[in-house]
């Protein structure tokens, strides 16, 4: 009796365990994704602000500016409204008398990482476009080009957050069971 007491005992330990790595890696994807959009934020208000000082006749840059800061702001928006997890939540809700709530929480994740392309990527993507339209010029290769690679980077990272996505929802079953949460 006592060795089914001390396993059980490591297996909530090692979920806590798991469940505490993967919020730091939330957290560090946060801050990281956090980080970069301030960062890019400033860029493209400097260049809008430079625009109009230099009383440009071009308005796609500075469209396609105030669409990227749009997009950016979203972003920072839904990662630290939806996607946060508080590091006091673990100790808070222990996983392992909580089961629902992580669950949750994961199916949450997983949730926003597969829509990522409708509230990140497309709006970001978009601003960009018009941004470099502004750049390139109206060239039909240029837009062809341009399209194209666009085309080719927003598959590449919808792949990846699909694949972050499965991976969630496969530890949220390992961990959890797999009956749904919703």
């Amino acid at each position: 009796m006592p060795n089914r007491q001390v396993q059980s005992n490591r297996q909530a330990q090692s979920l806590e365990e798991r469940v505490t790595e993967l919020v730091k890696r939330i957290q560090s994807r946060n801050l990281r994704e956090t980080g970069i959009a301030c960062i890019l934020i400033v860029i493209f208000a400097f260049d809008i602000a430079y625009g109009i000082s230099q009383q440009r006749e071009d308005n796609l840059s500075i469209i396609g500016s105030g669409v990227v800061i749009f997009a950016l702001l979203l972003n920072i928006t839904i990662i630290w409204w939806k996607l946060h997890i508080p590091r006091s939540e673990i100790s808070a809700f222990p996983p392992t008398r909580f089961p629902d709530k992580w669950k949750h929480h994961l199916t949450n994740q997983a949730r926003m990482l597969r829509l990522a392309w409708l509230w990140y990527l497309l709006p970001l993507f978009l601003g960009v476009f018009i941004y470099l339209l502004s750049v390139y010029g109206t060239f039909p290769v240029s837009i062809i080009m341009l399209f194209l690679l666009e085309i080719f980077l927003f598959n590449g990272i919808r792949r990846l957050n699909l694949q972050a996505a499965k991976q969630i929802e496969r530890d949220r079953d390992a961990w959890f069971g797999n009956s749904r949460t919703v």
